[in-house]
């Protein structure tokens, strides 16, 4: 098991199609430590819209990545957690999501992992899935607003980030790219 001295939430994220549960699950694993699915906090509404193919609105996501937050926070901080470390996955395609994310978590230290790869690769992989809300359309929309943390934003320049481009990667593979980047132990 992995013990950080200060609580720490590590936050999965990209457009659909990149991994970021397959990853965050890993990681989770990785340091044996709770996994949120980001997805599992979208309220109704927002699901329901995703569903009929509509696209999420900047007002939908405020409450949803407020809430990711909040709930990944308490449970790094939870003493029934002894590693003091929570995984989530959330999307967070822009840096004003992950500006806010920052400013929910009420200080607490945080980590974005950002997946990204081409659009035909994310086409692909989400045509592949059964049974999931989000639709091929979608996908674009996603990738049209994708900010891709960069500069100040990232870990080598002091930021909180890491951009990991999967493409040609296995789910282990990105999983050990970013454990070794992180080195959390």
């Amino acid at each position: 098991m992995t013990f950080v001295a200060q609580p720490l939430v590590i936050i999965v994220g990209g457009p659909a199609g990149t991994g970021k549960t397959t990853t965050a699950r890993l990681l989770a694993e990785h340091y044996d430590c709770p996994f949120l699915e980001g997805d599992d906090f979208h309220p109704q509404a927002n699901l329901e819209k995703m569903a009929r193919g509509e696209p999420l609105t900047d007002d939908d996501r405020w409450d949803w990545l407020k809430t990711v937050s909040e709930h990944a926070s308490q449970v790094a901080q939870d003493v029934k957690n002894p590693s003091h470390i929570c995984i989530a996955s959330c999307s967070m395609l822009k840096k004003v999501y992950r500006d806010y994310i920052k400013s929910c978590a009420d200080g607490l230290r945080l980590r974005f992992v950002f997946l990204h790869t081409s659009i035909e690769k994310l086409a692909a992989r989400v045509a592949a899935r059964q049974g999931h809300f989000m639709k091929l359309d979608m996908v674009q929309l996603q990738y049209d607003i994708m900010e891709v943390p960069g500069d100040a934003e990232l870990l080598v320049n002091g930021g909180d980030a890491l951009a990991v481009e999967m493409s040609d990667m296995t789910p282990a593979e990105v999983e050990s790219y970013i454990v070794g980047r992180l080195s959390l132990n």
